[in-house]
């Protein structure tokens, strides 16, 4: 139990679960509106259920969508700069020990 505590508290996960969450509370909009506008036989009355939650649920599927993916991408970047710094790090010290030896 602590282990999943421990993944949980990673804000990269903890981020990228948030903004499913909130993908899916898009869809749910976007059900919603289409659950109250099939219970409706008037177009004049359809509207509005297609308007408040249609709308507003694309925009925040939309939403949450490109922050998700920007917010993977960032982590994706952090990682790849982490690895190069790794591998710069490596080549100093190579080259210290190399030059080291060359010395003597």
């Amino acid at each position: 139990m602590e282990d999943i505590w421990k993944v949980l508290r990673d804000p990269r996960v903890s981020t990228t679960l948030v903004l499913a969450g909130l993908a899916l509370v898009g869809f749910g909009l976007v059900a919603l509106a289409w659950r109250g506008a099939a219970a409706t036989l008037f177009v004049v009355l359809q509207v509005p259920w297609l308007v408040s939650g249609g709308f507003i649920g694309i925009a925040v599927i939309g939403l949450a969508l490109a922050t998700l993916t920007t917010h993977l991408e960032r982590t994706e970047a952090a990682a790849e700069r982490a690895a190069l710094a790794e591998l710069q790090r490596d080549a100093l010290r190579l080259l210290s020990k190399v030059s080291e030896r060359a010395g003597r």
